[in-house]
């Protein structure tokens, strides 16, 4: 009886899942051993990492991969054994050798099969740990290699995982979104009837899309630990670029967002972290001299919000100098000659110009005014805003308030004149009334600045009498949205389309009313 053939494709997938946890974790054992080079704890943990990479590529034929994984095995079994003591040289070889195997686990990952990449990957062994400058590696005495150290804590039973492609659960997002979008429809229609079968049979089919949504929900979130992990190693590798004395303190890894809004944080979250250790933090001859440690901090921390999820990247530096901001943009014909001194809200929308920046040169890690601007675009395709906070000698914080999911979400439904628009509840405070023969909302005594919905559309005619009042929260900033009806709230489903040329800063999507008519998603923050 033959054999059936092996699935490639299957075992790639499983290796490069498995590989890049490895390779995580080889990470954080290395960042906390180079913190504590004396403790010989992360051996035995990264002797098996490299050992496991190793046998995984050597069954898929990835030779190059197998042998730099063999190098960096020899090379820890020797430091196990004493005949090679864990300097910072010997360290910045183990880095280097993950570095490598990282890089050619991406190469995998970046073709359809492994076969293709083998001359890829033979630029590997140039990135091979220096044991021995003779080329020389010391024999380990395999009864160590063949015995590590055995767990010294007993381990709690986890519960059974299966790994699923993320483009089966957006497949199946989309079809639960569909559902959803019939489940509205049939609401409508058998609301006419109350108390007809058809409305109970639909009572029971909205209970059950809502189990199913959110089931499916719950099977696409995952730890924003998965994002936050890789930034150790990126804070180690700035600090040691810049001259300077970095740490990174982590807060909230545990907290869950969806895959693809996850997905989406990674670059934002570089960029802010680059631009701190640059920009923000000082050097340990200025931090001490302004009575500082002389090591910088920076910290994200991930939070539950009330409507998602808050994200904050801050550093106890020196603060964003307003004074010099202000005159970068008046030279570049953003400000007027004699404006005031920009407010949080103002400084953020003069950082996010495209090509900004208060550095007079380019360096290695910022100065090319893109990091903002790719920030907020970023943070606002996922549907979510951003605010800043500095002050000067103590630093900045950069919040991010982000939606646990971006393909459903809450949102109040607002008439202006046949038409309806969707607001989602992220950034919804409050509503009121206003009266057409009034300039302005006024909410407790506070003015607030008064956006007509009307008018925004370009509507014809003058509306008349009092009409709802949305307020919108931005950045600490409150605007008033006035428009022609209230129609209640529901879960709408974020179509993706082509936004056309010209699209509005406004308008952050489309979406499907239960009567199946289009309706535009508004994005407040274009408002402000």
């Amino acid at each position: 009886m033959s054999l059936p053939p092996v699935d490639q494709d299957r075992y790639t997938a499983l290796f490069l899942s498995d590989s890049r946890d490895h390779l995580q974790r080889c990470n954080a054992l290395l960042l906390a051993w180079e913190r504590e080079p004396d403790s010989t704890e992360p051996v035995a943990e990264l002797f098996r990492a490299f050992h496991s990479i190793k046998g995984s590529s050597s069954a898929l034929g990835l030779t190059p991969i197998a042998e730099l994984a063999h190098a960096g095995e020899q090379l820890l079994a020797a430091i196990r054994e004493g005949s090679i003591l864990p300097t910072p040289d010997v360290l910045d070889g183990l880095f280097r050798a993950v570095d490598g195997l990282s890089n050619g686990v991406e190469a995998v990952a970046s073709r359809a099969t492994p076969a293709a990449d083998r001359r890829l990957l033979d630029a590997l062994h140039e990135l091979a740990p220096p044991i021995d400058r003779t080329g020389e590696l010391p024999v380990p005495d395999r009864r160590l290699v063949a015995r590590p150290r055995a767990p010294t804590a007993v381990l709690e039973p986890q519960g059974r995982q299966v790994r699923v492609e993320l483009e089966r659960l957006d497949s199946l997002l989309n079809e639960v979104g569909e559902l959803v979008v019939a489940r509205n429809r049939l609401a409508t229609i058998a609301d006419r009837d109350i108390g007809s079968e058809l409305e109970r049979v639909s009572s029971r089919i909205s209970g059950l899309v809502g189990g199913l949504q959110a089931g499916v929900l719950r099977a696409r979130m995952a730890p924003v630990d998965e994002v936050f992990n890789r930034f150790p190693r990126v804070v180690r590798d700035l600090g040691r670029t810049l001259g300077k004395e970095l740490r990174l303190d982590v807060l909230g890894a545990e907290i869950e967002l969806d895959r693809s809004v996850l997905d989406g944080l990674s670059d934002p979250l570089t960029h802010l972290i680059r631009n701190a250790a640059d920009h923000g933090l000082e050097t340990p001859t200025e931090r001490v001299a302004a009575g500082k440690t002389r090591e910088g901090t920076i910290r994200l921390r991930a939070e539950r919000a009330r409507d998602g999820v808050i994200i904050t990247v801050a550093d106890d530096g020196r603060g964003i100098d307003r004074a010099v901001v202000q005159q970068r943009a008046i030279d570049r014909g953003l400000l007027e000659p004699g404006a005031a001194l920009p407010d949080a809200a103002a400084l953020l929308r003069l950082l996010a110009h495209s090509g900004f920046t208060t550095r007079s040169e380019v360096s290695e890690v910022s100065g090319r005014g893109v990091g903002i601007d790719a920030v907020l675009t970023r943070i606002r395709s996922l549907g979510g805003r951003m605010e800043l906070k500095t002050a000067p000698g103590r630093g900045t914080t950069f919040v991010m308030h982000i939606p646990v999911t971006r393909a459903i979400v809450r949102a109040l439904i607002v008439g202006a004149g046949s038409e309806r628009y969707a607001i989602p509840f992220t950034m919804l405070a409050e509503a009121s009334v206003h009266d057409a023969a009034e300039a302005e909302v006024s909410l407790r005594g506070e003015s607030l600045l008064t956006v007509d919905l009307r008018t925004l559309l370009g509507f014809s005619g003058e509306a008349r009498g009092r009409r709802p009042a949305v307020v919108l929260e931005f950045g600490g900033r409150r605007t008033a949205l006035v428009v022609d009806r209230l129609l209640g709230q529901q879960d709408v489903v974020v179509e993706q389309f082509a936004a056309p040329v010209g699209l509005p800063a406004w308008v952050g999507g489309v979406t499907i009313m239960p009567d199946g008519a289009p309706a535009l998603i508004l994005d407040p923050a274009g408002l402000f």
